[in-house]
């Protein structure tokens, strides 16, 4: 299962209860129980709050948002399709501030926001996915 704690999350902008209000602010994974879908979430403000993973977005993985901006380049405005590649580009560094960068490109625009995150909740059903099928592999 892939290490969450200190990724970065965004708190999705449609959010509709939320006790600190921090809809579409960025912070960081602090501690998460995937048995009772409880995140908790940290913010630079000190503040730190408990979401589902529903609730939180996460940047897509670089290769597939590179694979989704080329296939989909034909039906997006060319200022979506310059966030995107600049997303994806900062993608390329590991480091938080290229991270933080990215994750605030893709909160400007919600278009681009659209297309360059996923829920927690989806990504983490993706990986484990893709665990199971590796595993599954090795096995034969």
């Amino acid at each position: 299962m892939e290490e969450l704690t200190g990724k970065l999350v965004a708190i999705s902008p449609s959010l509709a209860n939320d006790p600190l209000s921090k809809q579409g602010k960025i912070g960081i994974i602090a501690m998460a129980d995937l048995k009772t879908d409880t995140v908790s979430v940290g913010f630079s403000s000190g503040e730190m709050g408990k979401y589902s993973s529903d609730a939180l977005l996460v940047l897509k993985d670089k290769r597939d948002l590179y694979q989704d901006i080329m296939t989909g380049v034909s039906d997006m405005d060319s200022n979506t399709f310059k966030q995107l590649l600049d997303i994806n580009m900062k993608q390329e560094h590991a480091d938080y501030g290229h991270q933080l960068a990215a994750m605030n490109i893709a909160l400007n625009s919600p278009e681009a926001l659209k297309r360059s995150t996923v829920s927690l909740e989806h990504h983490l059903s993706i990986n484990q996915g893709n665990e199971i099928s590796h595993e599954t592999s090795f096995e034969r």
